[in-house]
């Protein structure tokens, strides 16, 4: 279970496969804990991976406007700083997992 995404330069898909970096889709404590994901309109596609809950300093996480399929992962709920939850407007299905009604 992976995104595919553009590799992103200067803003911009160019249409390669590429990584995400703390400079590249993403911002990061200076330790390099990932803080935002904002990778809306990107021309995502795939599923969302139950490793993203393992991103426990997240607090803004936008994928929306993509094509991203399947269901939002139950580990997305140990997300305990998220403030900003956006993936509308792609090709999820299923239900809402319950363990995310433990945000505030």
């Amino acid at each position: 279970n992976t995104l595919v995404y553009p590799h992103l330069k200067d803003g911009r898909g160019d249409g390669e496969v590429g990584a995400l970096s703390c400079s590249n889709g993403l911002a990061c404590f200076g330790n390099g804990q990932i803080t935002h994901v904002l990778l809306n309109s990107m021309g995502l596609s795939g599923t969302l991976p139950a490793l993203l809950g393992q991103m426990t300093q997240l607090v803004s996480f936008g994928v929306g406007e993509n094509n991203i399929t399947g269901t939002i992962p139950t580990e997305l709920g140990a997300w305990p700083s998220i403030r900003l939850f956006h993936v509308a407007n792609n090709a999820l299905s299923g239900t809402l997992p319950t363990e995310i009604g433990a945000w505030t």
